[in-house]
């Protein structure tokens, strides 16, 4: 009896060190896993769009409108968006917008011009709030008269990018808009899949009755480290250096380049699109 009694006693002291042992061995897989995580979400990369707005007007007259637009990540987590749209004289106009998570800064510039605007970022949350604001996913524009439903398109592989799909259709009712009949719009939007570029942009198709139709699209794609003169104003340009707690270059660069390529703005209300 005593010895049966002994060696239960023997099974529990083994089986209590093995548990601490077991959670280490669990709590090492899951840190090893977000550290994966992290790692591929900075995976470098030079993506390059193209965008064509088209619009109707009532009597029949289109206006078309393209830009450019050059996004980059290099190792250290820094972003830059390059967006080039034509002029009322044609010549293009190149608006530059670069987040560095190293120096804390952020820095705007346009090209043809001479000074370049140096944010430099003070508040806690700075950093994570210009993140959020450079995410690759989308917007939908949803309101409390509108209806949104969204499908799957599956996947496809789109200038050599394997890319899942998704639509979302917009309903305002007749009558809610002062529309007499109710409006549909439709958003297609394609991202990558790849681990570290997961839910890059590869493709945003827009149709809206009001505004026209607006094509987004891949046109080149490199997963090598960008140029480090790539996050760095012009050699030449004056740099003029303010304090900042957010990310108003990034606005005010949306705004100007909306602005300028005649797209609609989206509104800071707009809901974030589920992936």
């Amino acid at each position: 009896m005593r010895g049966n009694i002994s060696r239960v006693w023997l099974l529990v002291a083994v089986a209590g060190l093995a548990l601490p042992v077991a959670g280490q061995v669990a709590r090492s897989r899951t840190s090893a896993t977000a550290e994966t995580h992290v790692r591929a979400a900075k995976t470098p990369y030079t993506a390059e769009y193209k965008t064509s707005h088209v619009q109707t007007l009532a009597d029949g007259t289109t206006l078309t409108r393209e830009t450019t637009e050059v996004k980059a990540l290099d190792s250290q987590g820094r972003r830059m968006t390059a967006t080039t749209t034509p002029s009322a004289d044609q010549t293009p106009i190149t608006h530059v917008f670069v987040y560095d998570p190293v120096a804390r800064t952020q820095a705007t510039w346009h090209s043809p011009g001479k000074i370049a605007n140096v944010f430099t970022m003070s508040a806690a949350g700075a950093q994570h709030t210009c993140e959020r604001g450079e995410r690759d996913d989308v917007t939908v524009v949803s309101g409390p008269k509108s209806k949104m439903t969204s499908e799957s398109l599956g996947t496809a592989s789109i200038q050599g990018v394997e890319s899942r799909g998704r639509r979302y259709t917009t309903t305002i009712p007749a009558g809610a808009a002062g529309n007499d009949a109710p409006l549909v719009s439709t958003s297609e939007i394609w991202t990558a899949l790849a681990v570290g570029l997961n839910g890059l942009l590869v493709r945003d198709v827009r149709d809206d009755p009001r505004s026209g139709k607006t094509t987004k699209e891949l046109t080149n794609l490199s997963q090598s480290d960008p140029d480090p003169a790539t996050f760095q104003p012009p050699d030449g340009y004056e740099i003029v250096t303010k304090e900042s707690s957010g990310c108003q270059g990034e606005n005010t660069l949306r705004t100007a380049t909306s602005a300028t390529s005649g797209a609609p703005v989206r509104s800071t209300s707009e809901a974030t699109s589920p992936k």
